[in-house]
């Protein structure tokens, strides 16, 4: 089973109206998203953002509407965070030109990956990639993964003293072992690292986020959603009703649920869905309002979703 079974397909720029329409009562129009300032400036992010589905890579037989509409859903619901795709096959991703057919890239906190192999490949990587944003500075350059670290840190580095990107560090997804990453954050004190984080995945929470914390790192969580190895959150929580006491933190679905556990840890800057349906886009944009739940309310979220498994 798959997240398709309590999250149903909603397509088009219809969406948007229909689902704000029907979504409960919650405090979108009485506050701002919750925003974190990224450590050692006086810069501010909403909590929650977008990552980057297939259709920011390649259009859907929808055409570019469906992604406009995702991407208009999250600035309508306060979002501005967006971890842009960053692979090559063998074309720039489309989400480039349709942020420039929007006019919204500059109102936008865009992020950028270097995703290959090689110090010269790494930057004809980023010569063809980066103007396709049409953005100057970019805001945030990544290395994926940390991979081939020993070329790319220079090169990074390189870009943000010459003015082409604003914040750099680095990213770390599908891992267990944290160690070449706690030690590249205690030595090169990057600006950013982003890494998977939730419920189900909380090895970063143990000593990854702590020392980001220590050292002031801000922190992009991804893969909200993912459950162990073999499965898909959504699968563990179908068929299964919120507690009520979900209801004072505001909380209106799982997704939610997942989303408020992740942005109640206090190292966590924002963190980014990857969805191509509206209706998400509106739900999880939910989570960056209202209260947090506190550390005895994480633990309770914590065993409850954990006793699904």
């Amino acid at each position: 089973m798959s997240k398709q079974i309590n999250r149903r397909e909603f397509l088009g720029r219809s969406v948007l109206m229909s689902a704000a329409a029907t979504m409960p009562f919650n405090v979108f129009a009485q506050q701002k998203m919750l925003e974190r300032v990224i450590p050692g400036t006086d810069e501010t992010l909403p909590v929650v953002g977008l990552g980057a589905p297939r259709i920011f890579i390649e259009l859907p037989e929808e055409g570019r509407d469906l992604p406009k509409s995702v991407i208009q859903a999250m600035i309508d619901n306060g979002g501005r965070l967006i971890d842009t795709p960053a692979f090559l096959r063998p074309d720039v991703p489309v989400m480039g030109q349709l942020l420039t057919e929007m006019g919204v890239q500059n109102d936008l906190f865009l992020t950028s990956k270097i995703t290959v192999n090689g110090k010269q490949a790494g930057i004809d990587h980023l010569e063809k990639l980066l103007p396709s944003f049409n953005k100057k500075p970019m805001d945030l350059l990544l290395i994926h993964n940390m991979r081939d670290i020993d070329n790319h840190w220079s090169t990074v580095l390189d870009y943000q003293q010459s003015g082409k990107v604003r914040y750099t560090g680095v990213s770390l997804t599908r891992h267990t072992d944290f160690t070449q990453l706690e030690s590249f954050m205690k030595t090169e004190k990057p600006n950013f690292i982003m890494t998977g984080y939730s419920i189900t995945q909380q090895g970063p929470g143990e000593r990854v986020l702590p020392l980001a914390q220590d050292l002031g790192i801000a922190v992009i969580g991804a893969e909200p959603f993912k459950a162990f190895e073999d499965g898909e959150y959504f699968s563990l929580v179908a068929g299964k009703k919120l507690p009520k006491w979900a209801a004072d933190y505001n909380i209106t679905s799982w997704a939610q649920f997942s989303l408020k556990w992740i942005l109640s840890n206090p190292a966590m800057t924002s963190v980014v869905t990857e969805t191509s349906k509206v209706k998400h886009v509106i739900d999880n944009m939910g989570a960056g309002y209202g209260e947090l739940p506190d550390e005895k309310i994480r633990k309770m979220m914590s065993d409850l979703l954990l006793s699904f498994s």
